[in-house]
C-alpha cells in the first residue's frame, strides 16, 4: 500500500540571533488520517471525518484551509488557491468547523463534506490537501513557531479509473563521479501513480552496472517526474542504458539508449 505521512512545516520569527529548540510539549499537533482515497459517483455528498489532536502541554487556536496542490518534476510540491487545477477536488468540498481552539491532550472531530456535481464529464482522480494549522507559540528571547499539518484526499469518480504511463525520455551523460541517468516519465492516466524500476546498463550484452530506481516515486495526474539515478564511473566505450518503470499499471514502461563513454 502507498502511504503519506502528514506534512510538518514549521514558522519561525526571529526573538533573537540564538534561540532554543522548543519543548516536546510546544509542539504537538496530529491529524488522522493523513491520506484520504476513495471512490464516489458523480452527483453524490459524502461526509469524511478527520481527528485533530492536541498532544502539547498548551492551549492552542487551529485554522483549516484547502488548497489545490501538484507535484513538479522533481518531487517538489506547489500549492495553489483552489480551482487552479483541472483535477480541483476541494472546489466541491467545505470543512467544518474552520477554526476552533484545542485544550492539551484533547480532541475535535471535524467533518470533510464532499459534494460532487451530477457531471457526466467528470471523470478519473480529483485531489486537494486540507490544512490544519496552530497560530504561532511565542516564547520570550526565542522563535515563534506554528504547526501545520495536512490531510491529503484524493477522490476517483467511480468506474472511471484509468492507470497509465510512458517512458517519455532516457538520457545518460557523464558526472564527476561517474555516469547519471535521467529517466523522463509521463502520467498518461487519470490518476496519481507511484513509479519503482531499475535501470540496467550493458556492455556487448553484458551487464555492468544494476541500479535501483529511488522507490515510491509520486507523479500526480497530468504531471512528469524526472528521475535522476547515479552509476559507478565506466571505461570508454560503447554502451546501452535499459530502463523498466513499474507504474502500478498492467504492464511495465521503459526505454533504451545507446551511448559513448570518451
Amino acid at each position: 500500500m502507498k502511504h503519506l505521512r502528514g506534512f510538518l512545516f514549521a514558522a519561525a520569527a526571529f526573538g533573537g540571533l540564538l534561540a532554543p529548540i522548543p519543548s516536546s510539549g510546544a509542539l504537538g499537533l496530529e491529524v488522522a488520517p493523513a491520506k484520504i482515497e476513495m471512490a464516489m459517483p458523480s452527483g453524490t455528498t459524502y461526509n469524511m471525518p478527520i481527528t485533530v489532536h492536541n498532544a502539547s502541554t498548551d492551549p492552542t487556536h487551529i485554522q483549516a484551509s484547502m488548497i489545490d496542490f501538484n507535484v513538479a518534476r522533481n518531487g517538489d510540491y506547489q500549492f495553489e488557491r483552489i480551482g487552479s487545477r483541472e483535477n480541483s477536488l476541494l472546489r466541491w468540498a467545505s470543512i467544518n468547523p474552520r477554526e476552533f481552539d484545542l485544550s492539551p491532550n484533547t480532541t475535535q472531530m471535524e467533518r470533510l463534506t464532499f459534494s460532487l456535481p451530477n457531471d457526466k464529464m467528470l471523470t478519473g482522480e480529483y485531489a486537494g490537501i486540507v490544512f490544519f494549522q496552530t497560530r504561532p507559540l511565542r516564547r520570550s528571547g526565542a522563535f515563534a513557531f506554528s504547526e501545520r499539518i495536512a490531510t491529503k484526499v484524493y477522490v476517483t469518480i467511480a468506474g472511471t479509473l484509468k492507470i497509465g504511463g510512458e517512458v517519455a525520455k532516457l538520457s545518460a551523460a557523464q558526472s564527476p563521479g561517474g555516469q547519471l541517468y535521467r529517466v523522463l516519465f509521463r502520467n498518461t492516466g487519470n490518476a496519481h501513480v507511484y513509479l519503482n524500476g531499475s535501470v540496467s546498463v550493458q556492455r556487448d550484452g553484458q551487464v555492468v552496472d544494476q541500479l535501483a530506481v529511488p522507490a515510491e516515486q509520486l507523479v500526480e495526474r497530468g504531471g512528469e517526474r524526472l528521475l535522476e539515478i547515479p552509476g559507478k564511473r565506466l571505461p570508454p566505450g560503447k554502451y546501452q542504458a535499459l530502463a523498466a518503470i513499474d507504474y502500478g499499471g498492467k504492464t511495465m514502461t521503459g526505454g533504451e539508449i545507446s551511448f559513448n563513454v570518451h
